[in-house]
């Protein structure tokens, strides 16, 4: 029987990653660690041959757990994960956010798609909703949609006076103007985060794997 133990590759990890011996597993034993990416191609080398008991008997490894706001598919390529980890690196915590909550409302969740949509998160068209404000996320959209997307309706309603220190933006009906938005302009992500439509152009197979690693141009995916 292998020791288990998390092992701490570093103190701020983009994924996490619990790897386990596929052919100890069907056996009945339970082989695994978890790894924390990204971390050098070497050490990650070492890392299934030492904790996962990789050797020429055992050849097979699967995802049997993960720390991460995307979804991670049981059998992706460690190494692939490892160019990933790297690309999440170069991205802003509101980036990375976008970019799951696009790859979680898609279905994607194999390696490559997710590098893709990274690698094409600019071209992504969202509106965030305030977490804080109180409505259903229906009236937040409607409220996004005024004060940060068509200002100009939101110029219009103000200048409509309607008493002393009132305008037609109070009583604008928020709710609706945000259900129609959603029925015909996109679609809820997550409770916070709209994506528009036209997003859906996005191509989770514009680049393959290795194209994206070339550019990353990191030390750390190569072998030494």
């Amino acid at each position: 029987m292998c020791e288990q133990t998390f092992t701490q590759q570093q103190t701020n990890p983009q994924l996490k990653v619990y790897v386990a011996n596929l052919s100890k597993y069907v056996e009945g034993e339970l082989c695994g660690d978890w790894l924390n990416l990204p971390t050098t191609h070497n050490q990650i080398k070492t890392f299934l041959k030492d904790k996962v008991k990789l050797n020429a008997r055992y050849e097979e490894y699967a995802l049997h757990d993960y720390e991460s706001e995307f979804r991670i598919g049981e059998y992706e390529n460690i190494y692939d994960l490892n160019i990933l980890a790297v690309k999440l690196e170069t991205m802003s915590e509101t980036e990375k956010t976008i970019a799951a909550a696009y790859c979680n409302a898609n279905g994607l969740k194999d390696t490559t798609s997710i590098l893709n949509i990274c690698t094409q998160i600019d071209e992504l068209l969202y509106v965030e909703l305030d977490a804080d404000n109180w409505g259903s996320r229906e009236e937040k959209l409607g409220y996004a949609m005024v004060d940060n997307i068509n200002s100009e309706i939101k110029e219009t309603l103000e200048q409509c006076k309607l008493g002393t220190g009132l305008s037609a933006y109070c009583y604008f009906d928020f709710e609706a103007y945000g259900r129609d938005t959603a029925i015909n302009e996109g679609y809820f992500a997550t409770d916070d985060i709209f994506i528009f439509s036209t997003s859906k152009d996005l191509n989770p197979k514009l680049h393959t794997t290795q194209e994206i690693k070339n550019t990353l141009n990191d030390p750390r995916l190569e072998e030494t």
